[in-house]
């Protein structure tokens, strides 16, 4: 028979084993073996509000109300790490290892940064590449195909085919992954029906509470969900890199609407949310970046994702 000491000591080795291997699940959200799982995910109840609306007046008008059906959205901006384990490649030009221009950064894992230096085509293949991976069905189309394999390289300035992957289609009836609409973004980045329009950025009238920006940045990214949430718990809505969504560019309409999916034509798409090198007026919730040809890639621009 084993000694006393002996079954504590086996009792000891099992405790440890089962808290690593809970502690490497925890973690798994961040630096795991692929994209955010679904319990990444948060659920932004549908609703109506006042789309570009801001508290200090610096509103994007004409504001009109919008309502929403609900969603599924990533709680954090897609990280380098992810899609490294999905693509294959690293594309950013932030490593970890400096910031912008060149001074020696410690201490940071460069998995967990958001991946940036992908244009708005690199984040529809992301999508559709993870809602294949997951046995989901692919969310976007290019003349009849869901597969990204049929639709030829990625256009990059200065653009040929532009006009062939400007046809995307949103495909009827998809659970797939995608990119949020600018309302859905707005929606979310206010909080929801949860906290809805109460604050200047995503979660705090303090810009540096919630976001990484050119106040406090240091000129470079950094690992996503090192601010505070807003009340959905959602990062890095204002700050840390400008988030592409589906929208062409195009002005507000001066009516109401439900589920818009921005201008029918165009061939500017839209960014949210502001970036590291912006000021606290960048970053606002309620504020658009309206230059952003699809085909470039920027050391700011990167995407977070929405499911139905």
């Amino acid at each position: 028979m084993k000694s006393k000491w002996a079954l504590w000591r086996t009792f000891g080795v099992f405790a440890i084993t089962a808290f690593v291997v809970f502690a490497a699940t925890a973690c798994r959200s961040l630096v795991g073996q692929e994209p955010q799982p679904e319990s990444q995910f948060v659920r932004v109840e549908g609703g109506t509000f006042l789309m570009g609306y801001c508290p200090t007046g610096e509103s994007v008008t004409p504001m009109r109300n919008v309502t929403l059906s609900s969603f599924y959205i990533s709680r954090f901006e897609v990280t380098q790490g992810e899609w490294y384990d999905l693509m294959g490649t690293r594309p950013s030009w932030f490593t970890g290892a400096t910031d912008s221009v060149g001074n020696p950064v410690m201490g940071v894992n460069w998995r967990n940064l958001p991946v940036e230096r992908v244009n708005w085509y690199d984040a529809i293949v992301f999508s559709n590449r993870l809602s294949i991976s997951r046995g989901r069905s692919p969310a976007y189309s290019i003349s009849g195909s869901t597969n990204p394999d049929d639709w030829g390289p990625v256009p990059v300035p200065p653009v040929s085919n532009a006009p062939i992957w400007d046809a995307v289609e949103i495909v009827p009836g998809s659970n797939g992954y995608r990119l949020p609409t600018e309302a859905q973004w707005e929606f979310a980045a206010r909080g929801g029906t949860v906290c809805q329009g109460n604050f200047v950025f995503s979660g705090s009238n303090t810009a540096a509470d919630v976001a990484w920006y050119g106040g406090n940045s240091g000129w470079r990214t950094h690992e996503v969900g090192t601010r505070q949430p807003n009340a959905l718990g959602l990062y890095d809505m204002s700050g840390n890199v400008f988030e592409w969504v589906w929208d062409r560019l195009g002005p507000y309409p001066n009516v109401d609407e439900t589920d818009p999916m921005g201008a029918p034509s165009g061939s500017t798409r839209m960014c949210r949310g502001g970036g590291w090198f912006d000021s606290g007026w960048g970053v606002r919730s309620a504020n658009r970046d309206d230059i952003n040809v699809p085909a470039y890639k920027g050391n700011y621009r990167g995407f977070r994702l929405v499911r139905p």
